[in-house]
């Protein structure tokens, strides 16, 4: 590949995102920060969606505190991204931190309750639904015994029953 320096802003994010999507993560970090180093030199300011992208490969080379920086600043500039929300959920996961991961997806799917990328790490994940009596505890025998009748007579339930 040419020296970072000879491609155009364009490339230099067409590219990363092509070498994200396509694993390679160590060219992607390299691409994006080259792009960021840029903009930030310029003063101009970094889409979070592409602050997501970047965190993600950063995260993905193993630098999981500088990848979730990234994704906070990126929420910093744009709070109705989905995008970025996925980004901090997948370093959340990959941090072994699943309790945050799931809020980071919640909180998207707030936003953009279809997005592809939240709908399939919330599947990857798993999330139990919230028990059909939520004021008593989980492993309470009224939940137990309710939630298995309504999965069995209602398996396609949503939400609580209250």
């Amino acid at each position: 590949m040419r020296d970072l320096k000879d491609l155009l802003e364009d490339d230099l994010v067409r590219r990363g995102r092509a070498a994200l999507k396509s694993g390679k993560y160590r060219a992607a970090q390299d691409l994006f920060a080259e792009y960021c180093d840029r903009q930030i030199q310029i003063e101009k300011p970094i889409s979070p969606t592409l602050l997501a992208d970047y965190a993600t490969a950063v995260a993905h080379c193993g630098d999981l505190k500088e990848a979730a920086e990234i994704c906070f600043r990126a929420l910093s500039r744009d709070r109705r991204s989905p995008d970025v929300f996925l980004a901090l959920a997948r370093v959340y996961s990959m941090g072994s931190s699943r309790k945050k991961a799931i809020e980071a997806i919640e909180r998207g799917m707030a936003i953009s309750p279809q997005h592809p990328g939240l709908v399939a790490l919330r599947a990857e994940l798993g999330v139990r639904r919230a028990p059909p009596i939520p004021f008593l505890p989980r492993d309470n025998r009224w939940n137990v015994t309710l939630g298995k009748f309504l999965d069995r007579y209602f398996p396609k339930r949503r939400g609580r029953f209250v």
